[in-house]
């Protein structure tokens, strides 16, 4: 018995542990992870790179996306 549940082990870390990207959400929804943009399309998280393309990710909720490091200042 104890020899089945230790093969079960792995799978229950798997299945319990989850994210955010593997989650679902509502159309619209965005957030800022660090410099990650994450927006919500078609029900899944999708990322994107704000420092990949020289930017920041300007966290303001619903609204957040990549900024322009100089438009901080505004």
């Amino acid at each position: 018995m104890f020899h089945k549940l230790i093969i079960l082990l792995p799978f229950v870390f798997v299945f319990a542990c989850g994210d955010k990207d593997e989650g679902t959400c509502e159309d619209a929804e965005k957030a800022c992870d660090g410099d990650i943009l994450q927006e919500c399309v078609d029900g899944a998280w999708e990322e994107t790179d704000c420092e990949a393309e020289g930017m920041i990710c300007h966290d303001m909720g619903d609204d957040s996306h990549c900024l322009m490091d100089d438009d901080m200042g505004m």
